[in-house]
């Protein structure tokens, strides 16, 4: 029997009884008898595992004593020193440390998976999902099966290389992939299973040139003002094609969103209760998880924003301008004379919400089929923030609060120059002139 295998069994079994203990699916009582079970039969197992190892030049076992005059258990080593112990359990386990029979398995994967459970107590369902999704992308098999102890920086830097050559690795999701390490190895020093983190010194800096998005430029991250308008005219087109039979949901979203810069997950919950007098009360958000036995994602609404995380502060205010007012007002004249009824702002003729993936994925075709390369989402948040809110003169600390982020985060990752502006540049310099 193989009883490296059988004792990391029990031991995941302790994890995942302090887990339901956590979750409280299982009384403390209950858990405590368990869990005395299980240790007996690991000593059982450590038992018949130093039998295998602790042995004479002839074969037969090493002698384990109890000396009452010191109160320890005794034996003697292959290296003729006495190993000692205050009880028969510790004794073995020294002796397994000896042998470097890791009774834990310590590898990558592993590690990972019992970092993930725990993060899984802590943070929303979706979160994890992710970072297992990151998991998948990011670590190969062969990584995966490695000893955490024995993975060096060296090995991370090599290893992180090697990923960015692939020519396909994002800025964004170089950092999804730290993440991935920060919760393997931070969990690993935690627990002991290492003395040093070796993360700490890899730096995402140090690889951004080699990833595939090295272009900061406006051009690469905002549209132009004449692109919107061109979003604009392509969506009113579209609004009359037979294919949507008069109701092309996405496309209003999509006009929304323009004038809103809200966040594709924000834009699916809005609700018609949060339109108020003269605001937009911007509070809640469409989260998904795959859930086990069912096809396909499933997506729920929470109460929070992004920024918020999970911690609801009543979310944000944007104001609710004469377009953004005049757009919802023919939206709801058409689901009225088209009877379609829900709470939600944005969805179907059942009343279904409409979901972030499918807005993001029409809104992707539509723009690279007007030849555009920004074709995401936020690419309307930063538009706005550049296009609209900075030439108003609008000061940072409101331009981060419409948008909901910070200061820092505004200024650092929202504020481009205008795209195409190098006329009205002319036209301002000349007038100073």
């Amino acid at each position: 029997m193989n009883y490296v295998s059988v004792l990391r069994d029990l031991e995941l079994q302790k994890v995942s009884i302090q887990h339901q203990v956590d979750c409280g699916i299982l009384d403390t009582i209950d858990a405590i008898k368990e869990i005395e079970m299980i240790e007996k039969k690991q000593f059982k197992a450590k038992e018949k595992l130093i039998e295998q190892y602790h042995k004479n030049k002839n074969g037969t076992p090493r002698k384990i004593t109890y000396r009452e005059d010191k109160d320890l258990y005794t034996t003697f080593m292959p290296n003729r020193t006495n190993l000692s112990a205050k009880s028969l359990n510790d004794l073995y386990d020294k002796l397994l440390k000896y042998y470097n029979l890791t009774i834990y398995d310590t590898s990558f994967k592993t590690v990972f998976s019992l970092a993930l459970e725990k993060k899984s107590r802590s943070v929303v369902k979706g979160t994890t999902d992710r970072k297992q999704d990151d998991y998948k992308r990011f670590i190969t098999d062969e990584f995966g099966q490695r000893d955490i102890r024995q993975i060096t920086l060296d090995d991370l830097e090599e290893y992180t290389q090697n990923l960015l050559n692939t020519g396909d690795v994002i800025t964004s999701a170089l950092k999804k992939y730290k993440g991935v390490l920060n919760l393997a190895f931070e969990y690993a020093h935690a627990k002991g299973i290492i003395q040093t983190n070796p993360t700490i010194h890899l730096k995402i800096r140090d690889y951004k040139l080699s990833c595939a998005d090295t272009d900061n430029s406006s051009e690469a991250k905002i549209h132009s003002p004449k692109e919107i308008e061109e979003i604009k005219k392509e969506v009113r087109e579209r609004m009359s094609h037979p294919r949507y039979k008069g109701y092309f949901i996405t496309g209003y979203a999509i006009l929304f969103s323009i004038e809103t810069g809200v966040r594709v997950a924000e834009l699916c919950s809005l609700k018609w209760a949060d339109v108020k007098d003269n605001y937009i009360h911007i509070h809640s958000q469409q989260l998904e998880k795959k859930v086990k036995g069912e096809k396909g994602r499933v997506f729920y609404f929470v109460p929070y924003t992004k920024n918020e995380k999970r911690n609801s502060k009543d979310g944000r205010k944007f104001p609710l301008t004469n377009d953004i007012k005049s757009l919802l007002g023919e939206l709801k004249a058409l689901q009225e004379e088209l009877g379609i009824s829900s709470e939600f702002i944005f969805c179907h003729e059942d009343g279904e919400w409409i979901k972030t993936r499918a807005y993001q994925s029409c809104l992707r075709e539509m723009c690279k089929k007007l030849g555009m390369h920004v074709t995401n989402n936020h690419a309307f948040r930063m538009s706005l923030n550049s296009n609209v809110f900075v030439p108003l003169g609008m000061e940072a600390p409101e331009r981060a609060k419409l948008l909901g982020h910070s200061v820092e985060t505004n200024l650092k990752y929202y504020t481009f120059p205008q795209r195409d502006n190098f006329q009205n540049i002319l036209d301002i310099l000349n007038k100073t002139a």
